[in-house]
């Protein structure tokens, strides 16, 4: 029995166990926030038996940590974010308008530091805390590029969370509530529910290995079966010929997109509002050297586009969508229920990004933090690194002269860095410091 271990999670941060149940697979933790939610045993991350006192210990050093990057942990970003109360008023609208069904796309611009990584991870939180199905995405030109419809799907499906009550969610678990509705003429999810409903029943009377229903869900999860499948038929889906391929071809935009807004409606169906996407780094888009990339990146980003904004011609299939002798599908199903926020840094001579800020109407560009906010952010660095080692301390005239070197830096990641630099230089030449470190008990208990 795990109860009264502290654990960490990737995305709720540091609390105690206070039961488990199905021979701890699923264990129920409060959260130092007050949220108390059932999670999985691989979402955890155990660490030792330790009073309160020693959790704020904890977080604190591993948020030095990654302040030493000039990031702020995911798990700290409610808790960690100055001066962007304009822009969260802004996005905290367009998830109000898709709680009540109405999806867009939105662009959100900002110099490299300027915190657009920051405040999509805000929205990553505040998407989940709102109960809607939230996935984000980060773009890169080679392993997860736009010019590659099915290794974005794949990846925006293996980062799919929600929140159901005090329970953690993922793409098979929104699936497995799906097998509940009556879901008929969905050209994918309609067979692939059937499909699931069939296994299901198999796996609870035994029918059905545990390894065979594992291979069902990375194919439709677009992970390759193909040596499962050629070397063992006992692997292979009974029925399996009936749900479409995860088509490889880059051309299959209409597909992909017609998925993702069968997933926005498969959410609200459930109470889930419908699916927020937060892609990133999307001037990644701008690096690709081959023409056809480039041409095929915006095919994808404009159909992901006119299916967040619903568009009526997107729900019929076009003719000219005919390629590579695969079935043809609309990009939306039925009505799409999709917030795309876009974060990418401009890049305002290049004809690539120009395209781009075309194809979306709303919009914001990240201005430089105030002052007035940098200093906040000044002083809650200090509290948090205290916290992190309570023996050290700062006169308040060389505080003040941290903080004004620290706003000679250029972008606010600079900033961060700069600050947590500077307090570890003054912490290690510190002679009470080093004092302290060679008589100071273990952490452990």
């Amino acid at each position: 029995m795990r109860r009264g271990l502290v654990c960490s999670h990737p995305v709720f941060g540091e609390g105690e166990v206070l039961e488990e149940r199905f021979r701890g697979q699923e264990f129920l933790v409060k959260f130092k926030t007050g949220l108390r939610l059932w999670l999985r045993r691989e979402r955890l991350f155990f660490l030792q038996e330790v009073g309160e006192e020693k959790i704020d210990l904890i977080a604190a050093r591993r948020m030095v940590e990654a302040f030493r990057l000039g990031i702020v942990p995911r798990r700290d970003i409610e808790n960690f974010t100055f001066g962007r109360e304009k822009e969260i008023s802004l996005l905290k609208r367009e998830i109000e308008k898709l709680k009540m069904g109405e999806g867009t796309s939105f662009l959100l611009e900002g110099e490299y530091g300027s915190g657009k990584t920051h405040l999509l991870e805000y929205l990553y939180h505040l998407g989940l805390k709102e109960g809607i199905v939230t996935s984000r995405v980060e773009l890169d030109p080679r392993e997860v590029s736009l010019a590659r419809p099915k290794k974005v799907y794949r990846e925006i499906i293996h980062n799919l969370r929600f929140l159901t009550g005090e329970k953690e969610g993922g793409f098979r678990d929104l699936l497995r509530n799906a097998t509940r509705l009556d879901l008929k003429d969905h050209i994918y999810f309609s067979p692939l529910l059937a499909c699931l409903r069939r296994i299901e029943d198999e796996r609870q009377t035994g029918e059905k290995l545990p390894f065979a229903a594992e291979v069902f869900w990375q194919w439709v999860e677009g992970e390759s079966t193909k040596e499962y499948a050629a070397k063992n038929p006992l692997h292979r889906i009974r029925g399996g010929y009936k749900i479409p391929a995860l088509y490889d071809f880059s051309t299959a935009v209409d597909f992909y997109c017609y998925l993702l807004s069968g997933i926005s409606y498969i959410a609200r169906a459930l109470g889930h509002f419908g699916l927020l996407l937060l892609l990133d780094e999307a001037e990644t888009i701008a690096h690709s050297w081959e023409r056809q990339d480039f041409r095929i990146g915006i095919t994808f980003l404009e159909g992901l586009v006119g299916t967040s904004q619903n568009m009526s011609e997107l729900k019929r299939i076009n003719p000219h969508h005919l390629h590579n002798g695969m079935r043809p599908t609309p990009y939306i199903y039925k009505n799409s229920h999709l917030l795309l926020i876009i974060a990418s840094t401009p890049l305002p001579n290049e004809y690539t990004y120009l395209r781009i800020r075309h194809l979306i109407k709303n919009g914001i560009t990240l201005s430089p933090l105030s002052d007035r906010a940098k200093e906040e952010c000044f002083e809650n660095l200090f509290f948090i690194y205290h916290s992190a080692y309570p023996d050290f301390s700062l006169p308040p005239l060389k505080k003040q002269e941290i903080f004004l070197s620290a706003l000679q830096r250029e972008n606010l990641r600079d900033f961060i860095k700069f600050i947590i630099d500077y307090l570890d230089c003054e912490r290690l030449s510190s002679s009470t410091y080093r004092h302290t470190l060679r008589h100071r008990p273990s952490l452990s208990p």
